[in-house]
């Protein structure tokens, strides 16, 4: 226990050199890295105490359980290690927002080595002093009794029958492979990126058609305001503390974009924080919106939180092409579609509709008398904007002579029946003679993305009824490629599916990363090439116990899971690697195949039981935090302490016997090789 201080202090040392701090997701690795660092004292420890009840001395006890597990200690060591090292290299917002967990927990590991190989050695010299071989007491006599008939009358025989009915043991493991595969494919596990912690900023934004008399405007908003405070007193009142309510400015994309025009209107809401209410904002959204009926004219009523961690909403889906119209017939269609899935919410496009507008075409006589399209073009600007003539300085002013039409022909749509256009050869035809004109609505704002025009739909998921990751699956295998053949366009995810992808194949190259170095480190050790694979099969069966914990206890796997699997595959393989190492002693000894198996997996019983509850202890108070912060980290805890959970059974059963089927194999090959050469 001393070494946890210790090893903390040195941690936090180093971090303080590096130029880090204390938060979050620094506190949290610290949290994860509690059981680590007692693992290793307890090896060490565990080791030496039993050599000291043997009748060796205090010193001899504790040098050699340190000199003894030196080797051990020291791979499990470098396997967590190999299996943080790749979350450096992830990119992107994730690789900022999670990269103190590696590098924590890299110094925690370090700082734990020395602290069990330097410190913990003379500690354990005086506390065996004290003890004298003195007799225990009996408390301690009836714990130790009691734990010795588990582990011979209980244990040994489930161990025994395991090695000796390898069959059925690995049939067993793969049945639970199957039922979580189905979980899979049912959709009864999903996938979200990245968690979105609940906000308590709530923004309903209103759009009408361009043109709309400010007046309806004001009222519907007014209306908007109204309902809001009889949703807030549906729900008993105290919810809402502070209300701003603004005409002629809107917002897209979640409420941080904002948009401007006698058109727009918006009302932004502050609730009490959400951990001081029972009223979920996906509750208090659906109250609102359905006491409010939509006037004629109004395009767009979102009502969307802010919610906390990564940036941008749940569904970005970019449309790319040549003609504006075509995207914008295109986004209106995709928002349709996606009204139509349970649980999208809250749909919108960046691309709004503006102004009414004519737009001019020459016709053939315009073009028979040599007028070309930039001649009206800049006939019409002259006269309806004006031509500058001079520019003088009164004063400290700069003043712009500008020559057009009077007021009273510009404001007047008529005038351009009374224009008229100048020829190449100076001569005048009417206007409307050389052109055709074509009446339209414009648009707000035109976006381009790769030096194409773009346009993006947005939209919310309901993380209670529907699946970001299956939304978007369900657009690219059935909208999405009828959308490219009728408009012509090109289209791809963005936002949080951009970066999921990016984080995806970072991760990916990782954990190949990450078992090459396992399996190299395994493969020093033992100095075979066999028994690391056996260590390491372990590593997938403690990953089909973390997605079982996630089932269980609710949540939803994240990125965040992710990296707890990388943190899981480093630290189960650590009692494997006692297990195997003491097997390798025994059989050195002259111990036969089976029964040396089987002595190594009860003499590491206690101490891949301590490990292994100590892990998951040190996480146990996450599982059930209820602060928002947490809910961040809550998946992570969950992917270790299940999976180490379940792979400690399996570390004590599945490992004895892949290790008896492996040695009985190598024998077999070995013995056929002797009787051929003979």
């Amino acid at each position: 226990a001393v070494g946890i201080p210790v090893s903390f202090m040195a941690t936090l040392g180093i971090v303080y050199v590096a130029g880090g701090s204390i938060n979050m997701i620094s506190l949290f690795a610290l949290i994860m890295a509690l059981g680590i660092i007692v693992d290793d004292a307890i090896v060490v420890g565990e080791d030496a105490l039993t050599h000291y009840q043997t009748g060796e001395s205090s010193l001899e006890a504790a040098e050699g359980g340190a000199r003894r597990m030196l080797a051990p200690v020291m791979s499990s060591s470098l396997t967590t290690i190999a299996a943080f090292i790749p979350l450096f290299a992830i990119s992107g917002f994730i690789g900022k927002f999670l990269g103190d967990i590696p590098f924590v927990i890299v110094c925690v590991i370090i700082a734990s080595l020395i602290e069990s190989f330097l410190i913990l050695p003379g500690h354990l010299r005086h506390s065996f002093k004290g003890i004298q071989h003195a007799e225990a007491s009996p408390l301690r006599r009836r714990l130790d009794n009691g734990f010795s008939r588990f582990r011979d009358h209980a244990f040994r025989p489930v161990v025994t029958w395991a090695v000796h009915n390898r069959v059925a043991v690995i049939a067993i493991t793969l049945a639970f492979v199957v039922v979580l595969f189905g979980l899979l494919r049912g959709g009864r596990i999903g996938f979200a990126f990245f968690p979105n912690v609940e906000g308590n900023v709530v923004v309903a934004s209103a759009t009408f058609v361009a043109g709309t008399p400010p007046e309806r405007v004001h009222a519907f908003i007014a209306e908007v305001e109204t309902a809001l405070y009889e949703t807030n007193d549906a729900f008993g009142g105290g919810l809402v503390t502070v209300t701003n309510v603004a005409t002629g400015r809107g917002f897209f994309s979640s409420g941080r974009q904002e948009q401007q025009g006698e058109q727009f209107a918006s009302v932004t809401v502050e609730l009490i924080p959400s951990d001081q209410r029972e009223v979920r904002n996906e509750v208090f959204i659906a109250d609102w919106e359905g006491r409010l009926n939509k006037p004629p004219g109004l395009e767009y009523l979102t009502i969307t939180s802010r919610t906390g961690g990564h940036p941008g909403r749940d569904l970005e889906v970019r449309l790319s092409g040549q003609d504006a119209n075509a995207l914008k017939r295109a986004a209106l269609e995709l928002s349709d579609s996606l009204a139509a899935i349970p649980g999208v919410l809250a749909i919108e496009d960046d691309m709004p509709y503006g102004q009414q507008q004519l737009v001019f075409r020459l016709n053939p006589l315009g073009e028979s008398l040599g007028l070309s399209v930039e001649d009206v073009g800049r006939q019409l600007r002259g006269a309806f904007d004006g031509e500058l003539a001079q520019i003088f300085n009164e004063a400290d002013e700069e003043v712009e002579v500008r020559v057009m039409l009077p007021d009273a022909e510009r404001y007047r749509l008529s005038a351009l029946e009374d224009f008229s256009a100048f020829l190449p050869n100076g001569q005048t035809v009417p206007l409307l003679s050389v052109v055709d004109l074509e009446e339209r609505r414009g648009f707000k704002a035109v976006r381009h993305a790769e030096g194409r025009l773009a346009v993006t739909v947005y939209a919310d998921v309901n993380k209670k009824t529907a699946n970001a990751n299956s939304v978007r699956a369900q657009l690219r295998e059935s909208l999405l490629p009828g959308l490219v053949e009728q408009y012509g366009l090109s289209w791809e995810f963005t936002g949080r599916a951009e970066d999921q992808r990016e984080t995806a194949g970072d991760m990916q190259r990782g954990a190949l990363f990450a078992l090459a170095m396992i399996y190299i480190v395994l493969a020093w050790v033992f100095g075979s090439y066999g028994w690391p694979l056996v260590v390491m099969a372990i590593i997938p069966f403690g990953i089909v116990g973390a997605l079982f914990g996630h089932y269980l206890m609710g949540v939803t796997p994240t990125i965040l899971s992710m990296f707890g699997l990388f943190a899981l595959s480093g630290i189960v393989v650590n009692d494997s690697i006692i297990l195997v190492v003491f097997y390798k002693q025994l059989r050195e000894k002259g111990m036969g195949v089976k029964e040396a198996i089987v002595e190594a997996a009860c003499q590491r019983l206690r101490a891949v039981l301590l490990t292994s509850l100590t892990t998951i202890a040190g996480l146990l108070p996450l599982l059930f935090e209820t602060s928002l912060q947490a809910q961040f980290l809550i998946p992570m805890a969950v992917s270790i302490s299940f999976g180490l959970a379940f792979a400690t059974f399996l570390v004590l059963l599945l490992v004895p016997t892949l290790l008896a089927g492996l040695e009985g194999a190598r024998l077999r090959l070995s013995g056929e090789a002797a009787r051929s050469t003979v």
